[in-house]
């Protein structure tokens, strides 16, 4: 099968639909492969471990469509849930258990692929990235960005007077107003606010591990401060898709070499 960048993602998904023209515009449409979760949920899975631990992957998805490690030089994930059709009819518990099985399989599946995917499981061990407010907050601020004043709330009484909800391990900010962004795609930046904060915003990115990254910041006492970090941005504009669509492919050529 000829080598082609794969892009896990929903069909509401519009900024990955840009992504996968921008490159089929570029490359040919064989050269893209969009492949929905449920999708994923649906194949036929083969998974093999050899003795010294390597494992290889083959996937059958639905109407007989082959998808093999080895034609994926580069992966871009942007899957936030996985669904578990098969299971609609089940109980709760059946339900679980299939989701977490899944799961499992899929992540095992991203960690095999290494560096070929973003974000890279490997670094980041979940089929959803996830990026907690006090670690993205505590890298940024260590790459000088300017990070807005937050509450940590440890009760249900501290955090009526808070800002963040006591049960979120990532929070999104209550109240700002985006008024710019940096979005960092390999080691290039872009965005209204990239020539301001652009350098540092690719040294935080790089500190956390994520090779795609969403910096967004907002007014806050008449200044401007950085307030989300998102490691699945929209994409929806084209010079956003265009720089993603780069990434892959520079990831793509490096594994084709």
């Amino acid at each position: 099968m000829t080598a082609a960048v794969l892009i896990l993602a929903h069909a509401t998904d519009a900024g990955a639909a840009m992504v996968a023209e921008e490159l089929a515009c570029e490359l040919g449409s064989v050269a893209v492969r969009v492949v929905r979760p449920e999708a994923l949920s649906l194949a036929r899975w083969s998974q093999r471990v050899d003795a010294r631990g390597g494992a290889s992957t083959r996937i059958e998805l639905p109407f007989g469509q082959p998808l093999a490690d080895a034609g994926l030089p580069a992966v871009l994930n942007r899957i936030r849930y996985l669904p578990v059709p098969r299971f609609q009819r089940a109980s709760a518990k059946d339900r679980d258990y299939a989701g977490a099985e899944l799961q499992a399989i899929v992540a095992s599946w991203l960690n095999e692929l290494g560096e070929r995917v973003v974000h890279s499981v490997r670094r980041h061990p979940w089929v959803t990235p996830t990026l907690p407010l006090q670690h993205w907050a505590s890298a940024a601020a260590a790459a000088g960005l300017p990070v807005a004043a937050r509450t940590i709330a440890t009760s249900p009484h501290t955090a009526a007077a808070s800002i963040m909800s006591p049960k979120a391990s990532t929070v999104k900010p209550v109240g700002y107003v985006i008024t710019g962004t940096v979005l960092v795609a390999g080691n290039e930046v872009g965005g209204s606010l990239a020539s301001r904060y652009g350098a540092r915003c690719l040294a935080a990115a790089s500190a956390l591990g994520f090779a795609l990254l969403e910096f967004r910041f907002a007014f806050e006492e008449g200044d401007i401060v950085l307030v989300d970090a998102d490691p699945l941005p929209p994409l929806f504009e084209p010079w956003a898709a265009a720089m993603t669509g780069a990434l892959l492919k520079s990831i793509a050529r490096q594994a084709l070499s």
